[in-house]
């Protein structure tokens, strides 16, 4: 597994923080799970907007 630095805003580090501690979760899990979905968004939004441009579809 790679590990990363990353610089965040303080308001965003504690709108994580806060929920990492409602949910019983550490902020790194909360973290992976957010960049992990936002990745999965992306690579949808790449294939819907593929699709539209692709004259054959």
């Amino acid at each position: 597994m790679v590990q990363i630095k990353v610089r965040l805003p303080d308001v965003a580090f504690d709108a994580i923080e806060a929920s990492a501690l409602a949910l019983g979760r550490s902020c790194e899990e909360i973290i992976q799970r957010a960049l992990e979905r936002y990745l999965e968004d992306f690579d949808d939004l790449a294939g819907s907007a593929r699709r539209f441009r692709d004259p054959d579809g």
